[in-house]
């Protein structure tokens, strides 16, 4: 997971000083800020280390940290290098996986020779995610006009001594038009059968917000219901066939404690002049200068992981959802393969033609054609 701009916004508006002072904003006096995002796991990587400068809230500019020299320290002293990608981006070498178990530790030596370095950071195994299951509920619309119905999706994890973790998700789903389109029309107005449907796509989404949680509430020693995902009955996601793929990291107490503050301050919805809930403290500080003000956390926590499929019957009381786009039915045409040249004029770019029948559908790229804003291929991961 890397900070979002919100939570780089966030961050900007509540501030804080190395690990002990507040930082007082001052709208009038802002500098640039140093902001360090990084996260290591042992997934096999690369993982990213993200070096920007932030400037005044009332700006658009942002810079970029390039050529810094980025690396990753065990307790044993071994160091891993993060190479430079792209302007502020910083990657391990692609088969690199932290251990469970070591320590690692964040440096940055940048180009003027000022150095920072992250705490310690111990990597906890995590434990297996038991269960991922759907339950029909009503929630308030995006807009929050109103409660609309759909799944909420939880997870079950499995007994641990761990307490702490932060949560992400990945989905894939599939997507069916209602008429697929397997002939196209040719330049000379000949018909041509496609070997592959435009009416059967795959589309995959990835959070971007921050999902933590504790076991310090719970008496079980695990995680129980925790909700990761709700999908209403306006989504498409549950249409014809649903993947969420959820990952589980035990993070540290102070990393739970720097998300929750996080969480905490943004659900404040104040103006960037209300008073805040509190300093928001993270790991990384300066060699040089112990009291300059640096954004972010580098995190070390280990990962476990589960995917799980679904579709529309698997709950009770959900509302198949509605196709997105109006797919009336269409004017059927008697016509032979050679006469095509009349949905040409018309304008008809995808269609249905039945060779036996000689007939032609037209109906709108939309109803028959999902390649225009998915992907034809499915995911590498996907199961039927």
């Amino acid at each position: 997971m890397r900070l979002s701009t919100y939570t780089v916004l966030l961050l900007m508006l509540t501030g804080f000083l190395s690990c002990v002072k507040p930082y007082d904003f001052d709208p009038d006096n802002f500098e640039r800020t140093l902001v360090v995002e990084g996260q290591l796991s042992n997934e096999t990587g690369p993982h990213v280390i993200t070096i920007t400068y932030t400037y005044p809230l009332d700006t658009v500019l942002n810079e970029y940290v390039r050529g810094a020299n980025v690396w990753v320290e065990d307790e044993n002293g071994d160091q891993t290098i993060f190479s430079q990608s792209e302007d502020g981006i910083y990657q391990s070498p692609p088969g690199f996986a932290g251990k469970v178990g070591s320590t690692y530790q964040l440096h940055i030596t940048m180009e003027n020779g000022e150095e920072y370095q992250s705490k310690p950071e111990l990597l906890q195994a995590a434990p297996p995610i038991a269960t991922i299951y759907g339950r029909y509920t009503e929630q308030p619309n995006e807009a929050g006009e109103q409660n609309v119905g759909g799944i909420q999706f939880f997870i079950d994890s499995e007994e641990t001594d761990h307490q702490y973790f932060r949560y992400e998700w990945e989905e894939g789903y599939k997507i069916a038009t209602p008429y697929p389109a397997r002939y196209r029309v040719n330049e000379d107005s000949t018909l041509e059968y496609m070997d592959t449907s435009l009416g059967i796509c795959y589309q995959e989404r990835f959070s971007n917000e921050l999902f933590y949680s504790t076991t310090n509430t719970s008496t079980a020693n695990q995680i129980i219901e925790f909700p990761i995902r709700f999908i209403s009955e306006e989504q498409q996601q549950l249409r014809t066939r649903y993947a969420l793929l959820v990952k589980q990291f035990a993070i540290s107490e102070s990393a739970y404690l720097f998300y929750k503050q996080l969480n905490e301050n943004n659900q404040s919805g104040g103006s960037l002049f209300d008073q805040q809930s509190g300093m928001v403290i993270g790991n990384i500080t300066s060699i040089d200068n112990p009291n300059q003000n640096i954004l972010g956390y580098f995190e070390a926590a280990g990962v476990a992981e589960k995917r799980s499929y679904f579709k529309p019957g698997d709950f009770e009381e959900f509302d198949f959802p509605r196709y997105p786009y109006n797919c009336p039915y269409s004017e059927i045409i008697e016509t032979t393969s050679d006469s095509a040249g009349y949905f040409v004029e018309q304008g008809a770019n995808v269609f249905l033609y039945d060779p036996f029948l000689d007939q032609v559908s037209i109906h709108t790229r939309s109803c028959t054609d999902c390649s225009f804003y998915a992907t034809l291929t499915p995911p590498t991961y996907w199961e039927e």
